[in-house]
């Protein structure tokens, strides 16, 4: 999946530099085989019980630039016109806006605690009607190094959500899940959709 990130991110336009951050060295090494940058992570930022803030500002404080774009390589569907097309719209987005967050639209009938979020029960809605419930992909999600450093969040107060195909931005968390990338993948580059 490294790898097929890193083809994916070199492949795409607007990127002043491409860093890899891994504690694992054998992850470092195929970056830097492969012409990346690296920055060694300390082990401690890599365990569970460590708050995903305290990564963020960590890396940030860690490595340059004035704005960061944070890519997992979970997403393995995501294209480098994505990559691209993202760059370019954080670029070009008002001043109103403080980050770029990868998302897609969720319209379904969700609930919380037993209380309808975004539907009324009765009369019952088409679910192409409901207003839909916006999920972080986490395919890309950039903002000012600064502020990643002193909020130790991607998620700034004014985000500009970056819609995606459900699909396209699909997070691998489960061996399920990384079956499913797997099949589809394999079907895209098979017709040549990749």
């Amino acid at each position: 999946m490294l790898e097929l990130k890193l083809k994916q991110l070199t492949s795409a336009e607007g990127f002043s530099s491409i860093i890899v951050s891994s504690e694992n060295r054998n992850v470092l090494e195929i970056a830097k085989q492969n012409g990346y940058e690296t920055h060694e992570r300390e082990p401690y930022y890599s365990t569970s019980h460590v708050p995903m803030s305290d990564v963020y500002s960590y890396i940030a404080s860690e490595i340059s630039g004035e704005h960061n774009a944070w890519i997992n390589v979970t997403n393995p569907l995501v294209t480098a016109s994505i990559y691209t097309d993202a760059l370019n719209r954080y670029d070009a987005m008002s001043a109103h806006f403080d980050c770029l967050l990868s998302a897609y639209e969720i319209r379904s009938n969700i609930f919380w605690e037993k209380t309808p979020l975004n539907f009324q029960p009765c009369p019952w809605p088409r679910s192409q009607e409901l207003t839909p419930a916006i999920a972080l992909s986490f395919a890309i999600s950039i903002r000012k190094r600064e502020d990643l450093i002193n909020q130790a969040t991607l998620v700034g107060d004014n985000p500009y959500f970056y819609i995606l195909d459900p699909l396209m931005s699909w997070d691998i968390d489960s061996k399920e899940d990384f079956e499913l990338c797997e099949l589809i993948y394999t079907k895209k580059t098979r017709s040549g959709e990749s």
